[in-house]
């Protein structure tokens, strides 16, 4: 029989007076490991966890925690999720429990954790108690600390976890695209890749995210101080952009578009035209023109189709894939629709289709050695480091012939340094 609630506790090392059941998920802090650590103590799932996840901060937290979550959630399927401890390791976790609907419960002990030490953590801090449903308050100085940094939050406390939950969330059963994307995407690795994108926008006042998901590079670019908003049609991935406090519209893109008609000198579209049928990227692109104002930038990242490792690995991961599109298809829909390009991430120096042969590299050709001499003579060179020319020219020929093999060998297996990306830039030219 399943449980209601589903309990992350933080803990110390000893879990036999907790009571530990499959219910419930056990995150232990003090390893000095590069990544988490899985184990199981009777029936709970144990992770201990590297200490630099233990503050709270505006940072996402370890992907090989928040997958084996994610899992436990579709196992489960609780109608309330009880976080006990604030820390760099549980926020994610309580923000991907509100954004999937199921009723969330913070537990804090130390309110002096909520305190923030930069911007970013304030809003990251803000967004997350806004989204959780209510707080367990074991510290008596919370409200107090919850009214000076946040005073706008009317976040319920109580002094106890309710009994029963206050209320049956929006969370399906049934596999989501939401179970996709927070138990297959490693946010930090996300915004890691997309961080360098932001430079495209350095000038722009006014930037749209389209499809943005989680939120992941309206993060970035927040970082760098550049206005921009999102607009998802997925509510829940939209709910914990929110928790990010960032701005997200929940709409249909396209529908979105069809009304910003000059509306920003930026728009970013990523991993959302392989979602859509080629009719809807001709209108996809379209709307992005007369969305953007004269002069504006317009981005468009999309898994590479000449990428071995999309093809092989990354692309059909994704259960909303239609197609791949190639950079010269969305090329040739830009310049019809009055952009220019700038930039296509395909034209880099030195890239260019292998060779594929099906036979193997010829066996290296060994030339005859001219003999010298008797053994003694030959001997007697070869200690004082004398070698015939016959020799010289021997180990010549060898030499070119496997660097030949290896140039060849290059050839094809730089294919695989392809970036799994494609990425254009689009100028709107500017008239009159």
């Amino acid at each position: 029989m399943r449980s209601r609630d589903f309990f992350v506790t933080e803990c110390s090392s000893e879990l036999s007076a907790l009571g530990a059941s499959s219910n419930q998920l056990f995150i232990q802090f003090g390893s000095d490991a590069a990544d988490v650590v899985a184990t199981t103590q009777g029936a709970a799932q144990v992770f201990i966890v590297p200490r630099r996840f233990q503050p709270l901060t505006a940072q996402f937290g370890p992907f090989n925690l928040i997958q084996p979550f994610v899992n436990a959630v579709l196992d489960h399927t609780p109608v309330r999720i009880v976080i006990t401890g604030l820390s760099g390791a549980t926020a994610d976790l309580a923000r991907i429990s509100a954004a999937l609907g199921i009723e969330t419960a913070l537990t804090i002990f130390d309110a002096s954790v909520l305190a923030p030490r930069d911007g970013a953590m304030h809003r990251w801090t803000q967004g997350l108690l806004g989204c959780v449903d209510y707080v367990i308050s074991g510290d008596p100085t919370l409200a107090d600390v919850l009214n000076h940094h946040y005073p706008q939050l009317k976040l319920a406390q109580y002094d106890a976890l309710p009994l029963k939950p206050l209320h049956v969330g929006a969370y399906s059963q049934s596999f989501g695209y939401e179970s996709y994307a927070f138990g297959m995407r490693d946010h930090a690795l996300l915004m890691a890749m997309q961080q360098a994108l932001t430079g495209h926008f350095s000038e722009c006042q006014s930037v749209l995210d389209v499809g943005s998901g989680t939120g992941v590079f309206l993060e970035c670019l927040r970082r760098e101080n550049i206005p921009a908003q999102g607009v998802e049609r997925n509510e829940q991935s939209a709910r914990f952009a929110k928790s990010l406090g960032l701005k997200v519209a929940v709409y249909d893109a396209l529908d979105f578009l069809a009304d910003q008609r000059g509306a920003f000198d930026g728009i970013y579209c990523s991993h959302f035209v392989e979602h859509l049928p080629f009719v809807g990227v001709d209108h996809l692109v379209k709307l992005v023109a007369q969305a953007l104002q004269p002069g504006g930038t317009a981005v468009f990242v999309f898994p590479d189709p000449e990428s071995i490792r999309s093809q092989l690995l990354g692309f059909w991961r994704d259960p909303e894939h239609v197609r791949f599109y190639h950079p010269d298809i969305l090329s040739v829909l830009g310049r019809a629709h009055g952009l220019s390009m700038v930039h296509n991430s395909q034209n880099i120096p030195g890239r260019c289709v292998g060779h594929f042969s099906l036979a193997p590299p010829l066996e290296l050709e060994s030339p005859e050695v001219v003999q010298t001499g008797s053994g003694w003579w030959s001997g007697l060179l070869a200690r004082m480091g004398i070698v015939h020319i016959s020799e010289m020219h021997r180990e010549r020929t060898l030499r070119l012939q496997l660097q030949k093999n290896l140039e060849q060998l290059w050839a094809v297996n730089q294919t695989w340094a392809w970036e799994d990306n494609a990425t254009l830039v689009f100028r709107k030219p500017i008239h009159g």
